[in-house]
């Protein structure tokens, strides 16, 4: 590893290199292994790690658990009813009380881990990116980069 001296300068190693060697030194050091190691390490103040239950200037703070955590529990599955917007799709007349706009067309089911289930079937991993792809286009979010092909 090469070092330009006035890097080193501030070293008393480099300032002892430079009365020994005198006008006659050259312009570069050159400094081997892991002798700079502990130059550069970073070393934090005392006072900047993570202290629960205190502020950035030493102070008492409550805890963010105020209540004990949440009441709402996530359900193992979520379930999604896909269906068709007729009036939106045909142009139909909304005038009629007895007029349902939309037919059910099924469910998708997704559990935690990701998986889908189409009225109760297995969702194949090109049809569960092309369900997040919808997803993410009915919410505004940009595409996701395709992924690499199974081998």
């Amino acid at each position: 590893m090469r070092f330009a001296l006035s890097n080193l300068l501030t070293s008393g190693a480099a300032i002892g290199l430079m009365l020994a060697a005198g006008p006659a030194m050259a312009t570069e050091i050159m400094v081997q292994g892991d002798v700079c190691s502990g130059a550069v390490q970073h070393r934090p103040d005392a006072g900047v790690a993570y202290q629960p239950g205190v502020d950035a200037y030493g102070r008492k703070v409550a805890p963010a658990d105020l209540s004990g955590g949440s009441a709402i529990r996530i359900p193992d599955t979520i379930a999604i009813d896909i269906t068709v917007e007729l009036q939106k799709r045909y142009g139909l007349p909304s005038d009629s009380r007895l007029f349902k706009p939309e037919a059910r067309i099924g469910t998708l089911e997704v559990d935690r881990d990701g998986a889908m289930r189409f009225n109760g079937e297995p969702v194949s991993r090109d049809e569960a990116l092309a369900v997040q792809a919808a997803c993410r286009a009915a919410l505004g979010l940009p595409p996701l980069p395709l992924p690499k092909p199974a081998k």
